[in-house]
Order: C-alpha cells, then structure tokens, then sequence
C-alpha cells in the first residue's frame, strides 16, 4: 500500500467500518498507534483492541448464536477509494438486518452496567471472561474484588423449618422482617448490624450460637462489599442480640426472617395450610414484638412492565392479608409497633420524586399514601381494635449505591441509623443494672 491510500484510510478511519480496520491492522498495513493519532473514536479504539485480545487469547469470547445471520457491513459515502493490494475488498450490505449479540457489545454492557453480578459469574465459570480482563477493560479494582468474592461465596442455612428453630428467648422484643420473596429483607437486616457494629452499640449474645453465624455472614457479605447472598428458599433465620441505647441501656432483640414463600403460603392458603399453624404458633410468644413490613417500591412501580412480575402477589393486598390473620391470632396483642419500610427508596425518588424538596420521611409517607392507602387504613382499624395501641411508622430505606445488581459501592448509613433508633425507641429494656449495682 503506497502512503496516499494509506493516509485515504486514516483520514476517513471513523466512517470504515471496524472489521475492515481490522482486517487492515491484522494484515499490517496500518497500526493502533497511527488510528489513534488520527482521532479514531474511542469506543472503536476498545474494540479493536477487544478483537485482537481475543486472537492472541487473552480473553475467550462468546461463540456466535448456532443459525444466527452473519452481518454485512457497507461502507458509509466517501471519495472513491483505490483497490488495495492484498486486502480483501469491503462487503456490501444486501439487507436490513437486526444486530446480533457481538463480543463487542457484551463487553459494552458490562462497562455500562446493563448486565448483573449473575451474569457476570456465568461467565467467568463458561471462561468466557477473566477477572484480570474486567480490570483492563476499566471496571474498579474494589468492584473486581467484590465480584471475585460474590462468585465464590454462598449462602449460610441454618433453619431449613420452623420446627428447627430454637424457642424463642423470653424477655426480649420479637423482632419479625416480614415482606416478599426478594424484598430485600436479608439486605436491610445485614445494614442494620454492620452500622450498629460500626456505632458498638451491637452486644453478642451467646444465646443460639447458629444466630451468630448468620449475624456474621451478613456483615461480612456487606463488608466485601455485596448484597447478601440468597439462602435456601423457604427456609428461616434467627439472631439474638442485644442494641445499647446513647443511656447505656440494653435493649435484647430475638430477630426472625421469615422466608418471603411463607407469607405467600399464607395469602394463597390460609392459616390451615401444614406448616402456617406452627409458623403462628411460634410467633404467639408472650414477647413483646415490632413487625417490620418490607415493601419493595421497585417491584410495586415495576409489576406491569416487567413480565417477570406479573405473577407476583400485590404487596398492599397481600400484606394487608397479613395483618388481618396476626388480628385474629392475637399476635398484634403483644405488638409495640408496627414499621412500613419502603424499601429501594432511591428507584422511586429517581423516578417521582426527582424534583421534590420534601424530607424523605414525607415523600415516603406521600408514596405509601398513593400506592398502600388500604394497607395503612387495614393496620389503623386492627389497632384500633387491639388491646394494645402500637405505633404505625413509615421509614424511607436503601442500601447505597450498586452496580451490577448485586455489588454495593456505596453504603447509605442514615437509613439504617434511623431504624435503629426506632427499634431502640419502641424496643423492651432491660434495666436495673447488675445486681452489685443494686446492693451496694
């Protein structure tokens, strides 16, 4: 190739199309150096780049989809170009076709974050992907780190049924994290110990050792910087531990996650199905109790365009449900208080509420308003009719920041801070100090 059709290409290089840069880089008559000293666009910089990985095997790319069209490229109007000795000429495109899944544009989603931790994982077991890769490609060392951990970790099942968890310690407040399949239960209850963890206000107890266990993998997910990894469907999860208030005071708490299938059983099949009665049977204790419903706002917003939810129970019905069978068990007797965290807050203030100045406690009270009026208005008329008064609370909640679905890069704190000074405030106490204290 003689210097003024060389030139010709760099001069045009953003309007040829990419395979043909590549088959004039791989054939050696121009180089990455020269493209990009002629302003050759980013994005095709990284992708013949990508290309070239690929064939000297730094990275395994997909394989094409088995019947899939095989693309054809035209290239875009300009001065008419000289036959080049020894390179292929052009393909023309003979029909309008959609474009098929590309390495290219895979690794495009990934910088983008239009693909999740799973997939991600999938592809590293295919060895498809390489960790190493992902840093090259400029995703963050810490979020390499977190997916290396994520795709290595596992969820802790300590209780696979009711009837496997140990009774529930007396004198203590029953604290229940009722909400859906996927809510984000786990998600909150693992925010709430890493930030009382990080205030020392969180007191082990030695009290069902198993319970500590799980108190541990939560925080230590959060700690490497993911989401709490699922645990087995359908089964149960119990913590005892103790909060300190500013005063000193401890505050002993037996913490039960309910496996979100469980309030589906009991929409779908009533008390009467096998395992519900001993599920009512074990939260009856003579306890004090606060039920935190966990709504997830992303799932409610999303139910009618995502066909993944379109079978999903509706939260305000099904909750509402809830509350009327712990009416009639007698449960809401011993209920201090009753929390409606709205839980993924910063989808809905993203979407509705992006120019509104309000405090986040009032746009979460505006939300439940709009959305689970009936709920609010169910849980007043149960209270009204029990013998004990407790408080209705609504409280904004979101993790941070994610990427990837899964991997936390950024931990939001005054949510968490805020529950737990709820709890401490509606919470039993143990008081009287040690009985030293009390005699001399």
């Amino acid at each position: 190739m003689n210097k003024h059709k060389k030139q010709h290409i760099l001069s045009n290089c953003n309007s040829v199309p990419l395979l043909a840069l590549d088959q004039a880089l791989v054939q050696g008559f121009i180089a990455f150096e020269e493209l990009e000293q002629h302003g050759l666009k980013r994005d095709k910089l990284k992708e013949l780049q990508l290309l070239d990985d690929s064939r000297n095997g730094k990275i395994v790319l997909p394989p094409p989809i088995p019947g899939a069209p095989i693309m054809d490229f035209e290239l875009p109007a300009m001065p008419a170009m000289p036959v080049i000795p020894g390179m292929p000429p052009l393909p023309s495109m003979t029909a309008a076709t959609a474009p098929m899944p590309t390495s290219e544009s895979l690794l495009e989603k990934i910088k983008n974050n239009e693909v999740s931790a799973d997939d991600i994982k999938k592809l590293i077991a295919d060895k498809k992907l390489t960790f190493d890769y992902l840093e090259e490609i400029g995703v963050e060392k810490r979020v390499v780190q977190a997916l290396k951990f994520y795709s290595s970790a596992s969820g802790i099942t300590i209780f696979k049924k009711i009837e496997d968890l140990p009774p529930m310690e007396s004198g203590r407040t029953d604290l229940y994290m009722v909400g859906m399949p996927f809510s984000g239960k786990s998600t909150i209850l693992a925010s709430l110990i890493k930030h009382a963890n990080k205030q020392g206000i969180l007191m082990h107890d030695s009290y069902n050792p198993d319970g500590n266990k799980y108190l541990e993998t939560l925080k230590r997910n959060l700690d490497y910087g993911i989401l709490p990894i699922a645990t087995e469907k359908s089964s149960y999860n119990y913590i005892a531990t103790s909060l300190k208030d500013p005063a000193g005071t401890t505050h002993p708490f037996n913490i039960v996650e309910v496996p979100g299938e469980n309030y589906v059983k009991i929409f779908n099949q009533g008390v009467d199905n096998s395992e519900i009665p001993d599920f009512i049977d074990y939260v009856k204790s003579n306890n004090k109790k606060i039920l935190i419903f966990v709504i997830d706002a992303l799932s409610h917003d999303r139910r009618f365009e995502d066909q993944n939810l379109f079978s999903a129970l509706d939260q305000s019905i099904a909750y509402t449900n809830i509350i009327s069978i712990f009416k009639h068990a007698k449960v809401l007797e011993n209920t201090d208080a009753v929390y409606f965290v709205v839980n993924k807050f910063d989808y809905i203030k993203q979407t509705r509420y992006v120019h509104d100045d309000r405090a986040e406690s009032e746009l979460a009270l505006d939300y439940m308003n709009q959305e689970f009026l009936s709920l609010i208005e169910n849980c007043k008329t149960a209270r009204v009719n029990s013998r004990n008064q407790f408080k209705i609370k609504i409280l904004p909640f979101s993790i941070g920041s994610l990427v990837y679905e899964k991997i936390v890069t950024r931990i939001e704190d005054k949510y968490p801070e805020e529950l737990v000074k709820n709890m401490l405030e509606d919470s039993f106490v143990v008081k009287g100090g040690a009985f030293w204290k009390r005699f001399f």
